[in-house]
C-alpha cells in the first residue's frame, strides 16, 4: 500500500514536472534529481545491471538533467565517454554544470533532433529511460538506433507499464510493441528486469 501511494505521488509530480519543463528547465531538472525520483529509479542498480566496462562509449538518450548520464560516465571512466543526448539545449547546459560539480570529465553533450540522436559515431550502448514513448515514429526510430549502435552493441530501454502519467494516452505502448520494433530493426532481447517499479527494463543486443 505504501509503495502504491509513493508511486501515485511520483506520478503526480511527473505531471507537474512536465508542465514545469515547458516554462523552466531548472525546475524540471529539480524534479528529475528529486530524492523521491532518484529512489524510485534505482539508479545504481539500473546501471550495475548493464555491466559496463571502462573505455566503452555510451549514450543517454533523453538525458534530461543528467541523472543517469553521470552514473553511466562513472561506469565507463576513466577513458570511456558518456554522451548526454537531448533536444533541449537548456537541459544539456544543466548536464554540463552537474558534470563539472561532480568532477566528471568524460561527459559530452549532443543536441538531438526529434527523429535523430545525431551521435558523432556508433556507441557500445544506448540507454533510454522514460523517453521512448516521446519518439514520433517508434518503428523508424528503432532502425535509426541500429545505425548508431556498434556491431554487438546494446540498447537498454526503461519505460512505464501499468500506471502512466496523465496526458500520455497517445504515447502509450507495450513491451510487446517494443519487441516488434526492435526485432524488425535487427536487435535481439538479451535481458529483462522487473525493476524499477511500474516499469519494464529490457536490454537488446544488435545482431
Amino acid at each position: 500500500m505504501m509503495k502504491h501511494l509513493a508511486l501515485v505521488a511520483l506520478t503526480a509530480l511527473a505531471v507537474a514536472a512536465q508542465e514545469a519543463q515547458q516554462r523552466d528547465p531548472e525546475q524540471y531538472a529539480r524534479f528529475l534529481e528529486s530524492s523521491e525520483r532518484v529512489a524510485h529509479m534505482e539508479v545504481d542498480r539500473v546501471v550495475t545491471a548493464l555491466h559496463l566496462q571502462p573505455g566503452q562509449t555510451v549514450a543517454d538518450l533523453g538525458s534530461g538533467s543528467g541523472l543517469f548520464t553521470r552514473a553511466l560516465a562513472r561506469a565507463v571512466a576513466p577513458n570511456g565517454t558518456a554522451f548526454a543526448v537531448d533536444i533541449d539545449q537548456a537541459l544539456l547546459d544543466i548536464v554540463m554544470r552537474s558534470a563539472e560539480r561532480s568532477k566528471l570529465t568524460n561527459i559530452r553533450t549532443v543536441q538531438a533532433a526529434a527523429d535523430d540522436p545525431k551521435l558523432p559515431s556508433p556507441v557500445d550502448l544506448i540507454f533510454i529511460c522514460d523517453t521512448f514513448h516521446h519518439l514520433p515514429d517508434k518503428p523508424v526510430y528503432a532502425r535509426t538506433l541500429a545505425r548508431y549502435t556498434k556491431p554487438g552493441g546494446r540498447v537498454a530501454v526503461i519505460d512505464f507499464t501499468n500506471e502512466w502519467p496523465s496526458g500520455h494516452a497517445q504515447m502509450r505502448y507495450t513491451l510487446q510493441d517494443l519487441e516488434g520494433w526492435m526485432t524488425a530493426a535487427g536487435f535481439t532481447r538479451q535481458q529483462t528486469f522487473d525493476f524499477p517499479e511500474n516499469s519494464f527494463y529490457v536490454i537488446y543486443q544488435k545482431n
